[in-house]
């Protein structure tokens, strides 16, 4: 198997549902729970709550969604570059 072959990504319509699907979990309870236990200022409560929901889409959720499609395809585990 040669491991320098890129991978196609899932369509843009796939990122996008998924997106969403995952947003929803996150958006529901985490700016509460920052209300709730960290503070009451609105706009903090906000900025916290995106720096927190942005870097596990970013770097968690939409790298799973990947692995997973191209395991799927038949493409396997890669090692990274």
């Amino acid at each position: 198997m040669n491991y320098h072959t890129k991978t196609v990504p899932p369509s843009r319509h796939v990122i996008a549902a998924f997106t969403f699907v995952v947003l929803i979990p996150l958006v529901y309870y985490i700016p509460p729970w920052v209300m709730g236990n960290v503070t009451d200022n609105h706009f903090l409560a906000t900025v916290l709550a995106l720096a927190v929901i942005v870097p596990m889409v970013s770097y968690v959720a939409l790298p799973v969604l990947f692995s997973v499609v191209g395991f799927l395809r038949g493409e396997g585990l890669r090692a990274k570059d």
